[in-house]
């Protein structure tokens, strides 16, 4: 049995009863909480097995906070919160011909472009976090299945960057990581 309670006002309170089983696909199981049900809370604490795991509630008033999902070491889905600054980039990529239209006359085009495509990629910024969490950044810095949480939807994205420097609170005082990552289709759907 798993229990979900926000404090202090538990306007939050579940009890999800886990069936015990050998089958794979029920062992592993994945519990999503709404944290915006949470209202004037501090915390949630999750409790399974008589251990108690407590989500810290954070209020991000300038930025969206966006939730990154990756597989980890150990194969299960794992979640990373990104709660500062995020930039999106357009990076477009076509070829064109001149036509046989001479110079431009009538609407006509002299060089026409062709086989347009375009990816976006954006950074985006972790805030202040923990030196505890730098195994969770080498996970996902390892995996090979990423997705990012918009809207409620989970769309796939790969990591652009190759290295990590790893932060430390002696070295670095406040410690923010800035990933980029790229969505992972085209723009434009040349699939057919």
């Amino acid at each position: 049995m798993i229990t979900v309670i926000s404090y202090p006002n538990n306007t939050v309170n579940d009890t999800i009863t886990v069936n015990s089983s050998l089958d794979s696909n029920e062992l592993v199981k994945y519990l999503t909480i709404d944290v915006s049900l949470a209202i004037n809370e501090e915390y949630i604490e999750i409790t399974y097995n008589g251990v108690t795991t407590t989500l810290l509630i954070t209020e991000e008033c300038r930025y969206t906070p966006y939730d990154v999902h990756f597989v980890n070491k150990n194969g299960a889905q794992q979640t990373l919160t990104f709660f500062k600054k995020r930039t999106d980039n357009l990076t477009v990529n076509s070829e064109q011909y001149e036509g046989n239209n001479g110079q431009p006359a009538n609407t006509k085009h002299q060089f026409i472009k062709y086989n347009t495509q375009a990816k976006i990629d954006f950074k985006i910024n972790s805030g202040f976090v923990s030196e505890d969490l730098n195994e969770s950044y080498t996970q996902l810095m390892l995996s090979d299945k990423i997705w990012i949480s918009e809207n409620y939807i989970l769309t796939p994205i790969n990591l652009k960057g190759k290295n990590l420097e790893y932060k430390t609170r002696q070295n670095d005082r406040l410690i923010n990581y800035e990933f980029s990552f790229e969505y992972a289709f085209n723009e434009i759907n040349n699939i057919w």
